[in-house]
C-alpha cells in the first residue's frame, strides 16, 4: 500500500514539475530558456508539451546549430507519439535540409520506417505502403552501405507481401462475386506485378476457372470462340508452369470441359455457317431472276 501511495506521489510531482516548467516557459520570451526547458520536457517524454514550445521558438533559431536540433527533435518527439505520417515526412525534410550532420542516415532510415509503421492491415488503404516502400529503397540507393540496408530490404520484402495479398484478395472478390470478366484481368495482373509472390499458383488457378466460366457460361456466341481461346491457353500455360500441381486434377477437369465447349461450339459455328452459306445462295438466286426479269 505505501508503495502504491509513494509511486502516485511520485507521478504527481513530476506532473507538476513538468506543468510548471511549460508554463514559465510559455511566459518566457528568452528563446534559449524555452529552448532548454524544450529539451528537459524532451527527454521526460512530455512530447506534447516539448512539440509546442520547438514550433514556437523554431523560427528564431533559424540559420543556427541549434536549428538543426530543433527539427530532429521535432520528428523524433512526432515519432514517439507515433506520428508516424507526420514524422515520415519531418525526418526525410531533416535529411535533405542537413545532409552532412550525423544524423541525416538515422533521420532518413527513420523517415522510411515511420511510413512502414504507418502502413495498415492488407485490407485497408495502402498508400503508406508504397510511401513506404518507395522511401526504404531510396534509403538503400542513398546509404548502400549502411548497417540498415539489409533490415530495409527485409522491411520491402514484408511490404511487397501486404500489397500481394491485397491484390490477390480483391481479385478473388471479383471471383466469389461471379465477375468473371474482371477477375479474370484482376488475377493476371496480380501475377504480372508479383511474379515471385507465394499466390502466383493459386491466382493463375483462379485466372483458368475466371476464364473458363467467362467462356462456357457467360459468353455470347460472338465472343465465345475467343474466349474459349483464352481460357485454353490459359490452361496450357498453367500446365506447363506447375506440371506437378496439387491443383493439376481440377485444371485437367476444366480442360475436359473446355474442350468439349469448344467441340459445341464448332458444332453451331458450321450450322451457322451452312445456313448462311445456304441463304446466300437463295439471295443470288432471287437477283438472277430479277435481274433476267429486267431484260425481258
Amino acid at each position: 500500500m505505501f508503495k502504491k501511495v509513494s509511486l502516485t506521489f511520485l507521478v504527481a510531482t513530476m506532473l507538476t514539475s513538468c506543468n510548471t516548467q511549460y508554463n514559465k516557459a510559455m511566459k518566457s520570451s528568452d528563446k534559449d530558456e524555452i529552448f532548454s526547458i524544450a529539451n528537459t520536457l524532451f527527454e521526460q517524454g512530455k512530447y506534447d508539451l516539448a512539440l509546442e514550445l520547438y514550433n514556437r521558438i523554431s523560427t528564431s533559431f533559424v540559420g543556427t546549430e541549434k536549428a538543426a536540433d530543433i527539427a530532429y527533435n521535432i520528428a523524433q518527439a512526432n515519432y514517439n507519439d507515433e506520428n508516424y505520417r507526420l514524422s515520415g515526412h519531418l525526418f526525410k525534410n531533416f535529411a535533405g535540409t542537413y545532409p552532412l550532420d550525423h544524423r541525416a542516415e538515422d533521420a532518413l532510415y527513420l523517415s522510411a520506417f515511420s511510413y512502414y509503421k504507418d502502413s495498415p492491415r492488407y485490407n485497408l488503404d495502402q498508400t503508406s505502403t508504397y510511401n513506404a516502400i518507395d522511401e526504404m529503397q531510396n534509403f538503400i540507393n542513398t546509404y548502400p552501405e549502411s548497417e540498415h540496408v539489409a533490415q530495409a530490404n527485409e522491411y520491402i520484402d514484408e511490404l511487397r507481401g501486404k500489397l500481394e495479398k491485397k491484390a490477390f484478395e480483391i481479385a478473388r472478390v471479383y471471383y466469389k462475386t461471379m465477375k468473371y470478366k474482371a477477375a479474370g484481368v484482376a488475377f493476371d495482373n496480380m501475377v504480372d506485378d508479383f511474379p515471385d509472390s507465394k499466390y502466383r499458383e493459386e491466382a493463375m488457378l483462379y485466372s483458368l476457372r475466371s476464364k473458363a466460366e467467362l467462356a462456357m457460361n457467360f459468353s455470347r456466341l460472338e465472343h465465345k470462340e475467343l474466349r474459349l481461346q483464352e481460357a485454353l491457353t490459359q490452361y496450357k500455360l498453367f500446365s506447363r508452369l506447375y506440371p506437378e500441381s496439387s491443383f493439376k486434377s481440377e485444371a485437367e477437369k476444366i480442360n475436359t470441359s473446355l474442350a468439349k465447349a469448344i467441340n459445341d461450339f464448332d458444332k453451331v459455328k458450321a450450322q451457322i455457317d451452312m445456313h448462311k452459306e445456304a441463304q446466300e445462295a437463295k439471295d443470288r438466286n432471287v437477283q438472277y431472276n430479277l435481274d433476267n426479269q429486267t431484260v425481258n
